[in-house]
């Protein structure tokens, strides 16, 4: 059989942006329009064959997720369709971390939803991920035109839940199951680059995030399923994996046995995974997300410096630099226990890449607590953070507390720390000025056509003039001749 090609997905407005901001550039998220699936064809159209159309807000899980169910539906006869207008099976993949995330879907929903009231043909419109788990029987009383509401936990039963509607049956499935094994289909906008989850879930209890009543409770993969889809996504050629869960440190927690030397570990943990799956053939480099500093540790970072394919990068959130915000956090950990995961980070990888997560203006947080952050970001020195003003979330606890921060406030506190976050990646960047980097090559920069661009092992976006088409999939050496805070330019060696 024929190697089937990768999904791809492409941003509402552009595929690709070459900006100066924290928040932009951040590979993992679906940017503030979403991103829509495109599915390479061969070109060969069937007549009469139904066509799905998937747009996903939110992280690189949801992303993941629209990948799984692009898989089964195309098992089923379905050909994608990058245009809504022309689908008669519209999936809307949400997040609800965020509430304006939340109300880009409900607009897109509205317009679907008149579409089909008016033509009253056969179009069905699932509202799957987060948004669909947290508001269940509500959204479809909201916007009755919605054929399934579905949890992120059924992505692979989407073809069951169709077959339920063939009468004109509404479908609600939110409840929790065990999630079935299967292979995800390997990431998005890239056929050199693949996601491959390796635990569902989350077992945390943080007072602002949603995800644990959304995502459910944490259910790690088998690690030989993990490699054998590793060794798959290899075959078909891809060179990079990102290993991916919402807190991969707890990886293997819920998975029978303990470790051999009486160590009291279980039997699997992250680290034990690195090393299990590090020998696949054919992958140039493993990543991984996301990291939780409560369970991140020196084991762990010791492994990353002894295996050779494991990228000089750690996405590790610290959400405030206040001990006492973070206690209300209930995050499980201090600012000092961040810096002492730094700091051991950076004796084994000295040149490693740090990334992190900040929210501001949580729930009673004074102005002394939010500059307790700022020193954390400068004193540290990220070469990236994502940032947010906290957002209110339903069933969390912290959205029932009063001293909430006034938007204004919070927008200040934000825009005051970006602009350090910004200044403090363009201080870390100027190390690679002059550097040769080894780069693997993503195609061509869709801004100048004459240039090629890739990722270094830093996750640092570089850009050089060379034939991007030809070199894709590639390792080169590039060294580095201007550098800014978020991108470097270059010349190929």
């Amino acid at each position: 059989t024929s190697a089937t090609p990768p999904f791809q997905h492409r941003r509402r407005i552009t595929p690709l942006r070459v900006v100066e901001s924290s928040e932009d550039v951040e590979a993992n998220f679906c940017g503030k329009d979403g991103q829509i699936l495109v599915r390479p064809t061969d070109g060969k159209k069937t007549e009469g064959t139904k066509k799905y159309h998937i747009h996903t807000f939110g992280c690189q899980m949801n992303l993941a997720d629209s990948e799984r169910m692009a898989g089964v539906l195309e098992s089923i006869g379905y050909e994608c369709t990058e245009e809504a207008g022309d689908a008669d099976l519209l999936v809307y993949n949400t997040c609800s971390i965020r509430e304006k995330a939340e109300n880009k879907v409900y607009s897109a929903l509205g317009s679907q939803a008149k579409r089909k009231r008016q033509h009253m043909g056969d179009l069905k419109i699932v509202v799957a991920g987060c948004v669909a788990q947290q508001e269940g029987q509500q959204l479809l009383r909201r916007v009755p035109e919605v054929d399934i509401v579905m949890g992120p936990q059924h992505a692979n039963r989407i073809d069951q839940l169709l077959e339920q509607t063939r009468d004109g049956e509404q479908v609600l499935a939110t409840e929790q199951i065990e999630i079935a094994e299967d292979i995800t289909v390997p990431r998005r906008d890239s056929d050199i680059m693949a996601w491959v989850n390796v635990i569902y879930g989350c077992n945390e209890k943080c007072t602002y995030c949603v995800v644990p009543n959304v995502r459910g409770q944490e259910q790690s993969r088998l690690p030989e399923n993990i490699k054998n889809e590793m060794r798959m996504v290899a075959d078909l050629g891809f060179k990079e994996v990102t290993l991916l869960g919402q807190n991969v440190d707890a990886y293997g927690r819920d998975l029978p046995g303990l470790a051999p030397d009486h160590s009291g570990r279980r039997a699997w943990t992250f680290t034990d995974l690195l090393r299990h799956v590090h020998d696949v053939e054919g992958i140039e480099r493993i990543r991984f997300a996301t990291s939780h500093p409560r369970y991140f540790t020196h084991r762990l970072i010791k492994a990353c410096s002894e295996l050779s394919k494991i990228c000089e990068f750690f996405h590790i959130p610290f959400q405030s630099g206040d001990n006492d915000i973070l206690r209300e956090m209930k995050r499980g950990y201090t600012h000092q226990r961040y810096r002492s995961i730094i700091d051991m980070i950076r004796y084994h990888m000295p040149d490693a890449s740090i990334s992190g997560d900040a929210i501001v203006g949580f729930p009673g947080e004074t102005e002394e607590q939010f500059q307790r952050t700022i020193n954390l970001v400068r004193e540290i020195g990220f070469d990236r953070v994502n940032t947010a003003a906290y957002s209110p979330r339903p069933n969390t606890p912290a959205a029932e507390w009063e001293h909430q921060i006034a938007d204004i406030v919070k927008a200040d506190r934000l825009n005051r720390l970006n602009r350090v976050v910004n200044e403090v990646a363009e201080e870390r960047a100027q190390r690679f000025q002059d550097r040769e980097l080894e780069v693997l090559v993503e195609g061509i920069n869709p801004r100048n056509p004459s240039q090629a661009f890739g990722r270094s092992r830093h996750n640092k976006l570089v850009y050089f003039d060379g034939d991007g088409e030809a070199l894709k999939g590639k390792l080169v050496n590039v060294k580095v001749e201007e550098v800014r805070a978020y991108t470097l330019f270059g010349k190929m060696l």
